[in-house]
């Protein structure tokens, strides 16, 4: 009895374990494609911005997005990636509907928000309580971005192309 367990045993180690679960004893080899693809990064940006809210006036998150003047300042478009960084002039709590997010913002801790907008339009940040707008951030597509960039290259004659109004 202990040699046929032995054998059995022995005869387990020795096959294959796909063959005994595809059934097959036999092995298969596939050729690789000729083709093969990369994955290209996002055709968006990282971008970072800070806005205070609860003030007199709602701030918008719109045309250039750049700290500092850079050639290809361009303004906030489709496929971007958007670091947003909410205080509060008093204690709140903030939400943008659009996304489904919720953070708490005061004047000294901000509320963080992460955001990668799909398609064109407006995204609002509301107050949870009393429910109101605390800010906007307006989203353009590629397209309408580039024409935004093109129209700021345009000098004006009468300054001798100073770019100056």
């Amino acid at each position: 009895m202990l040699v046929l367990l032995g054998l059995s045993t022995l005869a387990a180690a020795l096959v294959p374990q796909h063959a005994v679960r595809d059934g097959t004893t036999g092995t298969t080899t596939t050729q690789p494609t000729g083709s093969t693809t990369t994955a290209e990064p996002p055709p968006g940006r990282s971008l970072s911005v800070e806005i205070a809210v609860g003030g007199k006036k709602v701030p918008v998150v719109a045309a250039p997005l750049c700290k500092k003047r850079k050639p290809r300042c361009e303004p906030l478009h489709v496929g971007d990636q958007l670091s947003l960084e909410v205080l509060s002039k008093v204690n709140a709590e903030l939400e943008i509907p659009a996304f489904g997010q919720i953070g708490v913002a005061s004047p000294n801790s901000p509320a963080f928000f992460e955001l990668l907008p799909p398609e064109p339009g407006t995204i609002g940040i509301l107050f949870t309580s009393p429910r109101r707008v605390a800010g906007r951030v307006e989203v353009l597509s590629a397209k309408a971005a580039a024409k935004t960039i093109r129209k700021r290259k345009v000098r004006s004659r009468a300054r001798g192309g100073s770019g100056r109004p």
